[in-house]
């Protein structure tokens, strides 16, 4: 890793993933900031159905625009009655466009009338942090859980509302974000790149 590189770009228009990356990494040597223009600079290169090569893709993108250091992530939420979907697909449920309560709610539709004990679910992050040599590192972090049968909770954002993790009886829209900080599979992916910038620092 380039030592003197001490920005790292963010390679997403999601100010609140934005917010996250910063604090998980608030006491590595590095400056997170946003990629500007994300949403035009990244146009078309999130679109297969699989977090790794979204990730990668769009954390080489960011490093080739800004000539800096950059870090992609590709995230979705996996429900096992729905044999996975929405999945790397999960921003794009329903439709580009559609807010999260919208997604929200068409999921909660999805699953109308199935219960509890087969609403299983997991969250998947995977990151991708692009060196300006080219080079690439991968991270990957889940969280197992249940949808709730109505979305609850102010913190957060996506489908945060509906996740109940393991061990919780409340979403991560409830819980907040000190505890969704320590469990969650952004938090569990970025364990790992904060372990990476610490073994080469």
């Amino acid at each position: 890793m380039n030592n003197n590189n001490q920005i790292l770009v963010v390679a997403s228009s999601n100010e609140g993933k934005v917010r996250e990356f910063a604090r998980f990494l608030a006491n590595v040597p590095v400056a997170v900031t946003l990629l500007p223009d994300a949403e035009n600079v990244l146009e078309g290169v999130e679109g297969e159905s699989d977090y790794e090569v979204n990730a990668i893709a769009k954390a080489r993108r960011a490093a080739q625009v800004s000539g800096m250091m950059a870090l992609g992530e590709d995230s979705g939420l996996e429900v096992e009655f729905m044999g996975g979907a929405p999945g790397p697909l999960s921003a794009r449920f329903v439709a580009a466009s559609a807010s999260a309560e919208e997604k929200n709610q068409a999921l909660l539709k999805k699953l109308s009338g199935v219960p509890k004990e087969k609403r299983a679910a997991r969250y998947v992050s995977v990151v991708a942090v692009a060196e300006t040599s080219g080079e690439v590192h991968v991270f990957r972090g889940e969280c197992t859980g249940t949808i709730a049968s109505a979305a609850s909770g102010e913190h957060g954002f996506g489908y945060d509302p509906l996740f109940i993790p393991d061990g919780y009886d409340k979403t991560f829209g409830e819980l907040g974000p000190d505890i969704k900080n320590k469990i969650s599979h952004r938090a569990v992916a970025m364990t790992k790149v904060r372990e990476y910038f610490g073994s080469n620092s």
